[in-house]
């Protein structure tokens, strides 16, 4: 079972290549983006079971699919199945708007 709040998949990169850094920097901010828009959804939606697809959600950010599907960890192929318990719902509580 996924563990709740979800957390981005990072370009931990930190060496001396100028370019590279900064393109793991933009990586990381478009991953934690995804994934905070994930867990807003997830803390907004009663559902136990809840399944998201990476088309809807670049759809809903304007992003390219092959831009959302790198920055989920423990996600499928085409999205991702979360299973809320009490517990996670607690953890994510700072998400609900």
């Amino acid at each position: 079972m996924t563990v709740l709040p979800l957390q981005p998949r990072l370009d931990p990169y930190r060496g001396s290549n100028e370019t590279r850094r900064r393109k793991a920097a933009e990586k990381n901010a478009l991953a934690r983006r995804v994934v905070d828009y994930l867990n807003t959804l997830i803390a907004n939606n009663d559902a136990d079971i809840q399944q998201y697809l990476y088309c809807d959600i670049a759809h809903d950010l304007s992003l390219d699919v092959e831009d959302v599907i790198p920055a989920v960890k423990y996600g499928g192929d085409n999205g991702i199945t979360v299973g809320v318990t009490e517990e996670g719902r607690r953890a994510i509580a700072r998400y609900r708007t």
